[in-house]
């Protein structure tokens, strides 16, 4: 009899504390963090908050809640009493069609979350990556049209260089500049001797890997001599289809030839999965500037790699999801840590796994 009464009590013991531990949940579940994004002083449906613990300015880790704007740009997340630090973030397109990343952090960082909802100020995201120029003297610089087939060529990208060692190709003089619908273009420069060069990807980004059908041309008069107070108006300025078959020969013989000396890994992202479209680059300088002497071909959905090497020796090791021209937001980039200066000695004629990579994204 007592024992059956003993079951009996801790029965009705263990369903008020289930109650109580509910209950308890019911309170936190009260509390949390309400607000509004906007861009441009309207508000912005679809877009990210993350909540943080730390003012982790590279935003390696992972946040510690997640919420989305409404069609009004309101949100609200649910959170434990606390101090906690804001973002609001949005991948999207803008209205030229190219990828438009933004992000802002809530000028009132940190908020403390007591028994109840934290109303954070509304506040605008900025576009990130777009305040770079090339203009550094307004009263010089070049103007010109872009053509392809005869007809003018919008939304291609025109990049200047200050000398021809790297080929054209790689870091340019600062942003590339982006043609009108008209194929018309102006870039204010300084006086001095400059490089043209236009290239149009099927995806619409600035930067990257040009591949069979993208559309590629050097201006016919480079070198461009600009002289002070002067704006010139520059002549045809033609771009042509890469040809499959030309681009594949020059890939076998060029920076993505195979040898008998390479690298391979997987590229990861910092929660451990794979990432694809990254390109894993190899240096001789330990800075890792300028264009890399090898590239590997972009990872695959696995997030593997190999990196073709044209001799043995010492190579500093890094990653971007595209080459050349400044990082762009949303880009994926990192290096090898399997050594403090990401560097790796590799024998002339072996193949050398680096295990893992890891990237993070840009913002």
């Amino acid at each position: 009899m007592m024992t059956s009464v003993f079951k009996i009590m801790l029965r009705t013991l263990s369903a008020l504390a289930v109650t109580l531990l509910l209950a308890g949940c019911g309170e936190e579940r009260g509390s949390g963090l309400s607000g509004q994004l906007l861009f441009q002083d309207r508000p912005l449906a679809q877009a990210q908050v993350e909540v943080y613990l730390k003012a982790d300015k590279d935003r390696s880790v992972q946040p510690f809640a997640v919420g989305n704007t409404d069609a009004a740009g309101n949100y609200r997340v649910e959170l434990p009493p606390g101090r906690y630090f804001v973002i609001g973030k949005q991948r999207g397109e803008g209205p030229d069609g190219r990828p438009r990343m933004l992000m802002a952090d809530a000028p009132g960082n940190p908020y403390a979350v007591e028994r109840d909802t934290t109303v954070v100020p509304a506040f605008n995201l900025r576009e990130m990556g777009r305040e770079g120029g090339l203009s550094t003297a307004a009263d010089s610089g070049v103007s010109g049209k872009l053509t392809a087939a005869g007809r003018p060529l919008d939304r291609a990208f025109v990049y200047v260089y200050t000398e021809t060692a790297t080929g054209l190709m790689g870091p340019s003089y600062g942003e590339a500049v982006q043609a009108d619908g008209d194929g018309a273009f102006r870039i204010d420069l300084p006086a001095g001797r400059y490089h043209l060069v236009a290239r149009r990807r099927a995806d619409g980004s600035r930067s990257g890997e040009l591949a069979p059908g993208d559309l590629n041309g050097a201006y016919p008069g480079n070198p461009v001599t600009v002289r002070r107070g002067e704006h010139l108006q520059l002549g045809p300025f033609p771009l042509t289809v890469i040809d499959a078959a030309v681009h594949a020969r020059r890939q076998a013989k060029g920076t993505f030839a195979v040898t008998g000396t390479m690298l391979t890994g997987q590229v990861l992202d910092p929660q451990g999965e794979p990432v694809r479209g990254v390109h894993v680059f190899a240096y001789l300088d330990s800075r890792m500037v300028g264009k890399p002497v090898h590239i590997s071909a972009p990872t695959g959905t696995d997030g593997k790699f190999q990196l073709h090497l044209g001799e043995g020796g010492t190579y500093f090791v890094g990653a971007r999801s595209n080459y050349g021209g400044p990082l762009e937001p949303g880009e994926w980039v990192g290096t090898f840590d399997g050594r403090p200066d990401h560097a790796v000695t590799v024998a002339k004629g072996s193949s050398q796994s680096l295990g893992t990579l890891t990237v993070r994204e840009v913002w």
